[in-house]
């Protein structure tokens, strides 16, 4: 008997639990005397044995593949609780940064607010926000290998920080002096 018959553990659960069931079905013919009787042991003995070790392929098969479904949804929802906790904890930092804001920063947040624009376009280095870019209050878009101009690198807020900031609207300047956008260090 050669190797050739290992290639049954390629195939999977279905096609083993199928294959253990037509096996089933075939000793069952033997033992009601459907087909004729026989006393070979490969029958009497070596088709129950397959049909074991092919069931139980199959079920070992088949509880590998539930246990990995399982494992992908705890991993999802670890990974989502997470997320959340990070979120939460960023939007803490906010809120605890805000008392020590600079009248520039203030400006800022006060000037998108004012417009409802969570976007806008500044220095590369986001100007008299940097401070905030470095926070993760403002974040980056900028895509690698698209060209800006100097002043036009695209930056926003991020969701969760633009709900702390419509909740805490009045904490920010809606009256701005000159019409020059507050990020910019330059008079653009």
């Amino acid at each position: 008997m050669g190797s050739g018959w290992l290639g049954i553990l390629k195939a999977s659960a279905w096609q083993l639990l199928g294959l253990s069931l037509g096996l089933l079905v075939f000793w069952l013919l033997f033992r009601f005397e459907v087909l004729p009787p026989t006393n070979s042991p490969w029958v009497v003995y070596g088709l129950p044995f397959a049909m074991l070790i092919i069931g139980g392929l199959s079920i070992a098969s088949l509880f590998e593949k539930v246990a990995g479904l399982f494992g992908n949804l705890l991993q999802k929802r670890r990974a989502d609780r997470e997320r959340v906790q990070k979120i939460a904890k960023h939007q803490k930092k906010f809120v605890e940064y805000l008392p020590y804001a600079t009248e520039d920063e203030r400006s800022i947040y006060g000037w998108l607010l004012k417009n409802n624009q969570k976007t806008f376009a500044a220095e590369m280095d986001c100007g008299h926000g940097a401070s905030l870019l470095k926070r993760g209050f403002i974040q980056s878009d900028a895509i690698n290998g698209v060209p800006y101009e100097m002043s036009g690198f695209p930056f926003s807020v991020p969701d969760h920080i633009w709900v702390l900031l419509e909740e805490n609207r009045d904490e920010f300047p809606s009256e701005f002096k000159d019409r020059k956008r507050p990020w910019f260090k330059t008079g653009w």
